[in-house]
């Protein structure tokens, strides 16, 4: 089991750090170098298409800090990114004859942000790290991932709305305690989120960009 819950794990934080980079890019996209407002937090779950067992749920705990306000043409970047990402023991049960130890691997994550006149652009962060997790012997494995965002440029004023992306994925390795690879060794996880959930991150007030004035 212990391998079992190490590679939902993986998925898992996969997701995380997809939807969490989603978030922070959404922030980036709205958000301009003003006061920071209080961290956003949100759970999305997802279905993943795991190798072996099937199609296994996940679900994660994304927080990250909006700016208050943005600006046309200017800059902006989210901070204080986190995912935490729970996978419960029994989607993961199937991979206990893996002999897996650890898991460990890369994802990617695209987020929509979409401007004041209806204009949206895709943020792809690719290749995020997946760092090497632990699996416990028993009960859901939990991660956190953590990471900065790059910046996104709003192109109208008005209230910018970030959302995370349909799909998110995942490339992830799992590994014995000898450090050396499953029978499965690496493999492409895809996920889905599930119906009926509200994907909007948050918005932020863009104003028109400030003109200069000649003295």
């Amino acid at each position: 089991m212990k391998k079992n819950v190490d590679f939902a794990l993986a998925g898992r934080r996969g997701f995380a750090v997809v939807a969490g980079m989603v978030l922070a890019v959404g922030t980036a996209a709205a958000g301009a170098s003003v006061a920071a407002a209080a961290p956003v937090t949100k759970t999305l779950s997802y279905t993943c298409q795991f190798p072996l067992i099937g199609d296994g749920q996940v679900s994660t705990d994304i927080a990250v800090t909006l700016p208050d306000s943005a600006a046309v043409g200017q800059p902006i970047e989210a901070t204080d990114f986190s995912a935490a990402v729970s996978v419960p023991e029994e989607t993961v049960n199937g991979f206990d004859v893996l002999g897996a130890a650890t898991v460990e691997g890369t994802a990617t994550v695209t987020a929509v942000v979409t401007d004041g006149a209806g204009a949206a652009q895709d943020v792809v962060l690719q290749d995020l790290p997946v760092p090497s997790t632990p699996i416990p012997e028993s009960g859901p494995l939990v991660v956190t991932a953590a990471g900065p965002v790059p910046a996104v440029t709003p192109d109208a004023a008005g209230d910018a709305t970030v959302a995370v992306a349909e799909t998110f994925t995942s490339k992830l390795t799992p590994k014995k305690a000898d450090g050396s690879d499953t029978a499965l060794g690496t493999f492409d996880l895809t996920c889905t989120v599930d119906a009926g959930q509200d994907v909007v991150l948050g918005t932020v007030p863009v104003s028109e960009a400030a003109v200069a004035h000649r003295s």
